[in-house]
């Protein structure tokens, strides 16, 4: 999995945050408490000198600490027991002024060892579906939500199925590589007319899949193109242009929509091709939407392009009604 580096520090922060959060809230509730129970607060402080106590006593007795030790841990539970006796009085449970960690697997660090915390984790997830939500509906766009009543059940006498028996394929096709996604997911090409479902479906992987936890990066081939073209022109806001790069190239998934409607340019295709290339190189996994027929591939792009698209990718087709439309002369009536 690679891990976004801006989004991992945020969540590093987020956890910073909270663990202050938590701190302050601790300590408000000590000084609530101590006004109303000042016995307390002297017992906090003997506690809190425990350690160093029986370190001294260990390094002044001489041959055998042992037994200034124990006395300091029967003082110790003494002043653990009394402790807890008034904050029952109060009516506060016993661990009512103890630190307890948010996450008992790290104690707040971030870190198991020398790995990431399934706090932080956490924490990158909801960042990375956050990220995703300012391009894509996901919050609306997900496999439960997915309508099959909108594909008819009467077969294409061309194809001899129904757009209903084709979308089941397709959906559970899609249900499945989001449920299995990693880095050796194959790649997928979702084709076929406008207002379909791919980008529909495309969209219910990427929830799926930053919900897992791996990076997605969605745009539209138009976007994309641009992109690439302020880094080698100069014409715009080249860091973040660079940094959308990045993400393109470096994503654990790359979903390409709307692919065939960017000017047809030698630049394009030259762009797309390194970046396709790029991707299947380093074996990370890409969806393509394309409105484009397998045949025309060719036509719109260089013969590179189009041979990686129709051999490297396992191709999903997708026919019927325009489902846009669908939905129009429902509400119309």
């Amino acid at each position: 999995m690679a891990y976004d580096k801006k989004l991992l520090a945020a969540a590093r922060r987020a956890l910073e945050r909270d663990r202050t959060a938590r701190a302050d809230e601790l300590e408000e509730r000590r000084r609530t408490v101590y006004a109303r129970e000042p016995r307390l607060r002297a017992i906090d402080r003997e506690l809190s000198a425990t350690a160093v106590s029986v370190l001294r006593a260990a390094l002044e007795s001489g041959d055998d600490p042992t037994a200034a030790i124990e006395q300091l841990r029967a003082r110790n539970r003494c002043l653990q027991q009394e402790r807890a006796a008034l904050l029952g009085g109060l009516g506060l449970p016993g661990d009512y002024l103890s630190h307890r960690p948010l996450c008992p697997l790290c104690g707040d660090t971030g870190y198991q060892g020398s790995a990431t915390c399934q706090c932080v984790k956490t924490r990158y997830t909801a960042l990375l579906k956050e990220q995703l939500s300012t391009v894509l509906p996901i919050g609306d766009q997900n496999f439960d939500r997915f309508d099959l009543s909108y594909y008819p059940t009467r077969p294409d006498a061309r194809l001899g199925l129904s757009p209903r028996e084709n979308m089941e394929y397709n959906l559970d096709e899609c249900r499945s590589y989001a449920a299995t996604f990693g880095a050796g997911s194959p790649n997928l090409l979702l084709y076929g007319s406008t207002g379909l479902g791919k980008t529909f479906l495309s969209s219910c992987i990427a929830e799926a899949v930053s919900a897992r936890g791996f990076s997605v990066a969605y745009d539209t081939a138009i976007n994309i193109i641009a992109a690439y073209e302020t880094i080698k022109f100069g014409n715009g806001d080249g860091a973040a242009a660079a940094e959308r790069a990045a993400r393109y190239e470096r994503a654990d998934l790359l979903i390409i929509d709307d692919m065939g409607t960017e000017m047809g340019t030698a630049f394009t295709v030259s762009a797309l091709y390194n970046l396709i290339n790029t991707r299947l190189m380093a074996g990370r996994p890409m969806i393509v939407n394309t409105n484009l027929m397998p045949e025309t591939l060719s036509e719109k792009y260089s013969p590179a392009v189009a041979s990686r698209l129709l051999g490297e990718f396992l191709a999903l087709r997708f026919f019927g009604e325009d489902i846009r439309l669908l939905k129009k002369k429902q509400r119309a009536l």
